[in-house]
């Protein structure tokens, strides 16, 4: 039977049946682990609704993904294939690479690192290639560009040449390409 059909024609075990449940109610929350344990969880949950809440409105100022470029040969090079109408921001980008790692002490790394443009484009996608020619390699370094220029520049100034970066890569599939080397004969 309904609980609105037992209010019609029978109100008073109406009455009862929703005393005793009223009863049953406030002796259940009256109950101090109950009540702790709803307390704990109202806690939770108000923590992660503010948690997520904060986390759409407050973001980091750092790069999203910071890459990582190691090689594992004695010496190394690494192609770069950039549009030809993007080859300022390319050499910009470098420049300052060049600056931070200098910036945070990593001579080692920078002691051993050219970057050279090539004379031609020998790949067929219209490029202009670049190439990294790292001798000797650091051991465990990390060659990222984009990783070291955003130890030492300020959020929105590393976004931008972030950006900058990215945008001087070819359409095509192959925009970077490193090759390890083991030095077969020294003449």
């Amino acid at each position: 039977m309904s609980r609105a059909l037992c209010t019609v024609k029978y109100p008073a075990i109406y009455e009862a049946f929703a005393d005793q449940e009223e009863r049953k109610m406030s002796s259940f929350l009256n109950r101090p682990m109950i009540r702790q344990r709803l307390l704990m969880s109202s806690a939770l949950v108000a923590t992660l609704a503010i948690g997520i809440v904060l986390g759409m409105f407050v973001t980091s100022n750092t790069v999203e993904a910071q890459p990582t470029t190691t090689f594992d040969g004695s010496a190394a090079l690494m192609f770069h294939f950039v549009k030809p109408g993007s080859t300022s921001d390319y050499e910009a980008v470098m420049q300052r690479l060049s600056e931070a790692l200098n910036e945070t002490g990593k001579t080692d790394q920078s002691s051993g690192w050219k970057v050279f443009r090539a004379g031609a484009d020998f790949t067929g996608q219209g490029a202009v290639p670049y190439v990294w020619a790292i001798d000797p390699v650091v051991s465990g370094a990390n060659y990222a560009a984009a990783t070291i220029i955003n130890e030492v520049v300020m959020p929105d100034e590393m976004q931008q040449i972030f950006e900058s970066y990215n945008n001087a890569f070819t359409d095509g599939q192959v925009k970077q390409l490193p090759v390890n080397l083991e030095l077969v004969a020294d003449f």
